[in-house]
């Protein structure tokens, strides 16, 4: 009884518990060293507009944490312990988009 009531908890508090579905790696990454899982992408992203007329780069600060996430739609495709969110994604250009990762 203990175990099924722990069980339902779980499912019903953490995303992603109990589930067959692997984590992120949270292997280190960057622009240029991508993601050893063809499944996760690098969350680091850099907003750049154009460059100035003396060349030189006109680049925001990185966001992200430089580490590999599984890419998802919702809860039930992160591993346990992550939840599926919402991130802004630039690839070092002036196209803001965003996508959903699984986040710890």
């Amino acid at each position: 009884m203990r175990l099924t009531v722990l069980s339902l908890l779980c499912l019903m508090f953490t995303p992603g518990c109990g589930s067959d579905v692997p984590k992120s790696s949270l292997a280190a990454c960057s622009f240029t060293d991508k993601c050893a899982s063809a499944e996760e992408v690098c969350y680091v992203s850099q907003v750049c507009g154009p460059p100035a007329s003396n060349g030189e780069s006109l680049c925001q600060q990185e966001t992200g944490d430089r580490k590999c996430h599984r890419r998802c739609q919702d809860d039930d495709a992160c591993g346990s312990g992550e939840s599926c969110e919402t991130v802004r994604w630039v690839q070092r250009t002036d196209i803001l988009s965003n996508t959903t990762l699984c986040i710890k």
